[in-house]
């Protein structure tokens, strides 16, 4: 059935009135895409007040300062460094370190193949290393900018890197199966830390290892929200639209336009049982 200006392509038919809708809706969905947009950006803007208002420091003078005066928002460039250190026999010197032992295991697990009464399963044997243990040590404190700080006063620095497996020594005449897997992390870590300065304390710490006063501006603002917002947003539309040209729709239509359809179905069907 094709109502007056109507558009078919591939089987699918499209009026004049469902593009005029659709094209309503997609203005109206343009408009409080703006004012959703606008509002995240606004939230974005607030968050980000607190990184270009920080206070930068690159020495150890201004730092002192900074927590003498509670100077709040603060970002600060200098190295972390490890007061001490931890390790392990044959290992090496690391401000974090961890150590799990594993086992070397047997394992047995059933394989089938094949569908039906051609199914066949077996037992399969097979060994593995298995952890059966773990110990973490870390330093008490750190040193950052001329100050001490306990080491859980900067939680967000790099995560531990391999370091390698030291195999356990036999035990008599019976090889030992057992090992000890160790990551850990260096001594020294440079990069910007920014953090809440208040009551001469340094809350809410994050550290940018690597990134300077400027580069860790652009790491901590944000700024992706409103392109992911117009991209979800855009998609949502777009299937909206395409489900609704593909309904009936036809409440768009009066009374004449309906049993127009009918009739032409109807039509239709009687040729097609002709043939």
């Amino acid at each position: 059935m094709s109502y007056p200006y109507s558009y078919s392509s591939s089987g699918a038919e499209v009026t004049k009135r469902e593009m005029f809708v659709s094209a309503i809706f997609m203005l109206l969905a343009f408009i409080a895409g703006v004012c959703i947009a606008g509002s995240i950006r606004s939230c974005e803007n607030d968050a980000n007040v607190k990184y270009y208002q920080a206070v930068k420091i690159a020495d150890s003078t201004q730092f002192n300062y900074a927590f003498k005066t509670n100077a709040g928002h603060t970002l600060a460039y200098g190295t972390v460094s490890a007061i001490g250190s931890v390790t392990d026999e044959g290992i090496g010197n690391y401000m974090t370190l961890t150590r799990v032992l594993e086992e070397y295991r047997k394992h047995h697990r059933t394989v089938c193949s094949g569908e039906g009464k051609n199914r066949h399963c077996h037992t399969e044997t097979y060994w593995s290393w298995d952890a059966i243990g773990r110990d973490r040590f870390a330093v008490s404190q750190v040193r950052f900018l001329g100050r001490n700080f306990y080491y859980h006063a900067f939680p967000e620095l790099p995560g531990e890197n391999y370091i390698g497996i030291v195999k356990l020594p036999s035990r008599g005449f019976f090889s030992n199966k057992q090992r000890y897997v160790y990551h850990g992390r260096e001594l020294s870590y440079t990069g910007t830390v920014y953090a809440n300065i208040d009551n001469h304390q340094f809350n809410d710490a994050k550290f940018l290892n690597g990134e300077n006063l400027d580069t860790a501006v652009e790491c901590l603002v944000h700024k992706w929200g409103v392109p992911v917002f117009w991209v979800g947003f855009g998609i949502l539309v777009i299937v909206l639209v395409v489900l609704f040209v593909a309904m009936p729709n036809e409440w768009l239509y009066g009374k004449f336009w309906r049993q127009r359809k009918k009739d032409r179905v109807a039509s239709d069907n009687f040729w097609e049982n002709l043939h």
